[in-house]
């Protein structure tokens, strides 16, 4: 399955709105910082979502945006406790 990685938390959360397919969050170290894609799912929907967001005619629902902006930030404080975590593990394994 192809998917596409946002790292806007402004889209990612448009995006979950409107019901495109989440497959995960990916951290990615870069400069001495920890940042993360949240991923989705690479399909029409996802793709027109996309064109929405970024021709500003986007209108959302602001409470159920607002539930999955704290979603998304959740899920990146999981994968970064996880990588972390995972980093700490390797380091003492080697």
């Amino acid at each position: 399955m192809e998917t596409i990685g946002v790292t806007d938390l402004y889209e990612a959360s448009f995006l979950f709105v409107n019901d495109c397919i989440f497959t995960g969050v990916e951290c990615v170290p870069m400069a001495g910082v920890l940042g993360c894609r949240i991923l989705f799912k690479n399909d029409e929907e996802l793709i027109e979502a996309q064109e929405r967001f970024r021709s500003r005619d986007a209108t959302v629902n602001l409470y159920k945006f607002r539930q999955a902006y704290n979603m998304v930030n959740s899920y990146i404080h999981q994968a970064k406790k996880s990588y972390e975590i995972a980093q700490k593990r390797a380091r003492n394994l080697l």
